[in-house]
């Protein structure tokens, strides 16, 4: 059974059914891929690495983890903490924009001093770990740093460590700030899955090709570079890159997550021995299902 650790932050989500009404729900963009690695290979051990607080919110966030089949054996619980929630707004498109509040998120406690070594421990032997720049975003720099010993103990085990650039704006000082907090994790980064509106916004890449030549360059053997609609760029270490086409004809009704249900996807073929070619086939086909409906996640799977 692969174990795979998803580290980062999940939060109340908010989305409006009226100008004057709001239904919750929870979801952050690591949970999410999380939630779809975990739908999409059944036989996988998910765990999510977070901080909690212990109040309903955050006890009812964890009974969505529990329904998306994400462990919480390491995710701890902060005395007093709050989670962090963001309320999201659609254009007649689909597209979303975020309203974050989350500066009090126990969240971001992870890797701090009291964070106890067993869970560094557990997230270094698992097969597979997971973050984003979202992660990165809500830590502190010694945080980072202790985090980035994690993500080198996990490699020299032999997991694979995935990072996804899922650049938010809010959450930096600027694009400078971002990008030197991520190019020492890209050197630490197996499989990049990318948005190529992040990493240009972040790095300046001329194009998915651009991008891909800067993600080599940092040690990246393998990249898939989400380009919306029109599918992916895939590339090894070396070699051209190959497009892979998304779905075609899906009537968009919001695309909060797509990128996250893309990388749940993929990664879930991977993990069984499937080409990337395969994976992200796979992945486009979750997004696909993903963008049709409302919200960040799919209705659970039952168990039965």
């Amino acid at each position: 059974m692969p174990r795979a650790a998803f580290i980062g932050e999940c939060m109340i989500e908010l989305r409006h059914q009226a100008p004057d009404l709001l239904k919750m729900g929870f979801a952050g963009d690591v949970f999410n891929a999380a939630a779809y690695l975990a739908r999409s290979a059944p036989g996988a051990q998910v765990d999510f690495v977070t901080v909690t607080g212990d109040d309903p919110y955050s006890a009812a966030m964890r009974e969505t983890w529990r329904a998306h089949r994400v462990g919480a054996r390491l995710a701890r619980t902060l005395p007093g903490g709050r989670p962090g929630l963001y309320l999201i707004r659609l254009d007649a498109a689909g597209e979303r924009t975020f309203y974050h509040y989350r500066a009090e998120s126990a969240a971001r406690r992870l890797f701090a001093p009291d964070q106890p070594a067993t869970v560094d421990e557990a997230v270094a032997a698992c097969d597979l770990v997971y973050l984003s720049a979202i992660t990165l975003s809500i830590l502190t720099e010694a945080a980072r740093t202790r985090l980035r010993g994690v993500l080198a103990a996990a490699r020299d085990r032999g997991a694979l460590v995935v990072f996804d650039t899922n650049y938010r704006p809010a959450g930096w000082p600027d694009a400078a700030a971002a990008a030197a907090a991520i190019e020492p994790v890209l050197r630490l980064t197996d499989i990049a899955l990318p948005t190529l509106a992040d990493d240009q916004a972040v790095f300046g890449d001329a194009g998915a090709a651009a991008c891909v030549a800067r993600l080599r360059a940092a040690g990246v053997r393998e990249i898939a570079v989400k380009l919306g609609a029109a599918g992916c760029l895939l590339a090894g270490p070396e070699g051209d890159p190959v497009h892979v086409p998304a779905v075609p004809g899906v009537a968009v009704v919001d695309t909060t997550a797509a990128g996250d249900a893309f990388n749940g996807g993929y990664l879930a073929v991977r993990l069984a021995g499937g080409t990337p070619a395969a994976a992200a086939l796979a992945g486009h086909a979750l997004a696909a299902e993903v963008i049709a409906a409302p919200g960040a996640l799919l209705p659970p799977l039952s168990r039965d």
